[in-house]
């Protein structure tokens, strides 16, 4: 009995080590296009309603999905604390102090070179510093489906059969 509830346990964790790790891939999909999303709103409420960056990171934190909102909320707070920083230097510092995206090196360095675009210049080069970072990212979503497509399935089935073979070991 004690055995039987053993190589379930086995099966179980390793299984489910296996849908985490594939989760990974869907999660970074979902954040890409959060991202995507919340930049054409951004570069709408900046070019057309001509508000602020820092009310517009405001609105946004309010809108966007719970990492992207902290993310822009946080660089929203710098920009209002009133210390003398840039729109860059709020949105690089956001950016660490808003943790795990769930994002790779790439995604956050695109990112990164978004913000230091951000408040540097006029509305039609703050346009196009949007559409690159944005071209950018699509590219970044489409290797990140490629990758979806092509681990996730295998990570769940390797965690089964790892679970398998683990049982059949110590049987």
């Amino acid at each position: 009995m004690i055995k039987i509830i053993g190589m379930i346990m086995v099966l179980l964790s390793s299984t489910l080590i296996g849908y985490l790790k594939s989760l990974k891939y869907t999660l970074r999909r979902r954040t890409i296009r959060a991202i995507l999303s919340s930049l054409n709103i951004l570069i709408t409420e900046i070019t057309y309603n001509q508000i602020t960056l820092s009310e517009a990171f405001a609105k946004l934190s309010e809108t966007s999905e719970s990492g992207i909102g902290k993310l822009y909320l946080i660089a929203s707070q710098i920009l209002n604390s009133n210390e003398g920083y840039t729109a860059s230097e709020a949105w690089e510092i956001a950016l660490d102090k808003v943790g795990d995206l769930n994002l790779n090196q790439d995604d956050i360095r695109i990112l990164k070179s978004f913000g230091k675009g951000l408040g540097n210049s006029d509305i039609y080069n703050q346009e196009k510093n949007f559409k690159f970072t944005s071209e950018l990212l699509k590219k970044q979503l489409s290797d990140a489906e490629e990758l979806s497509k092509k681990n996730e399935k295998l990570y769940k089935n390797l965690g089964v059969l790892v679970g398998i073979a683990v049982i059949i070991i110590f049987l």
